[in-house]
């Protein structure tokens, strides 16, 4: 009896427990300058986590990302949010999507993982995993590439003029957009075009 009902409270809860919407402060953004090069003006930060998705911190290797890491141009923040919402709602027994660095609130230098990131136009979005784990892959054998592939897909169809994945993801997209990158096998960084 006591199974049966843990069963269904998993059935009815598939990511714990329920999550109000995320709350996000939302005002007109002004990306400067390159992604490598640039500055974050009026930045929005994105929510540490909701229904759809949790963040990930890749420097203390958990969960939530901490805010200065999730700040974003509020275009940026807005099709983040509308992929994974309609990501969720395709897939809704997949795992929540897991969404990494951003840019710093007023962009800039970002630190040593990221030469890009500065002006709020990138974000990380980590690989669905086949065992459905809310953490990155550490292998590409891990990635649940059906997911990744519709996830990456989603980003595209969203307007991303950039997609970097890793070397043994497998994964495809037109080659004006989609390029290979070395240590990009645990996530894609998604760049949006300066609004």
């Amino acid at each position: 009896m006591l199974r049966a009902l843990i069963a269904l409270i998993a059935l009815l809860l598939p990511h714990g427990q329920p999550r109000a919407q995320p709350q996000v402060h939302w005002h007109n953004s002004l990306s400067l300058g390159r992604p490598d090069a640039g500055t974050l003006v009026r930045g929005v930060r994105f929510p540490a986590q909701a229904a759809t998705f949790f963040t990930w911190d890749p420097i203390l290797h958990r969960s939530p990302d901490r805010p200065w890491r999730r700040w974003g141009n509020e275009r940026l923040v807005r099709i983040a949010l509308n992929v994974v919402a309609g990501y969720a709602r395709a897939h809704p027994d997949a795992p929540r999507v897991g969404i990494g660095d951003f840019s710093r609130r007023h962009g800039g230098y970002f630190g040593p993982k990221h030469v890009s990131h500065q002006n709020g136009l990138d974000v990380d979005v980590y690989y669905p995993r086949l065992d459905r784990r809310e953490r990155p892959p550490v292998r590409a054998e891990q990635i649940d590439r059906r997911l990744a592939q519709d996830l990456l897909d989603r980003f595209l169809a969203a307007g991303a003029v950039r997609i970097f994945v890793g070397p043994n993801t497998q994964l495809t997209g037109p080659a004006r957009v989609v390029r290979i990158l070395a240590n990009h096998d645990n996530h894609m960084h998604v760049r949006i075009a300066d609004p």
